[in-house]
């Protein structure tokens, strides 16, 4: 009951932090009480991004923030038609455990 109750306060805790777009900066971020949580891509043409750089500040890792970065990001590729190069090891072992067909098919 309580690894329960662990894993529903830290979905409750996810859902209050928000992701945002900074198209032009090519960014994905969530802004902290202590600075901010980053993933970083590049638009190489071809309809591809690519997704380069993730980090968040080591007093809030281990939270889940890099995943909830993370799928924002691949549902804007998605949702955008975005072909996807994952040069972070990070976003390479995120779509390795979230193999959804909708994020895999778009990796090139």
């Amino acid at each position: 009951m309580r690894q329960l109750f662990r894993r529903f306060s830290s979905y409750i805790a996810m859902s209050a932090y928000e992701v945002k777009h900074n198209v032009k900066g090519q960014e994905f971020y969530i802004a902290l009480e202590k600075g901010k949580a980053v993933l970083q891509y590049e638009n190489e043409g071809n309809n591809t991004m690519n997704m380069y750089h993730t980090m968040v500040p080591s007093e809030y890792r281990g939270k889940g923030i890099a995943g909830h970065l993370a799928k924002a990001a691949f549902d804007y590729a998605v949702g955008e038609d975005f072909k996807m190069r994952l040069t972070c090891t990070y976003l390479q072992k995120y779509v390795k455990d979230n193999p959804l067909p909708e994020y895999t098919s778009r990796v090139v």
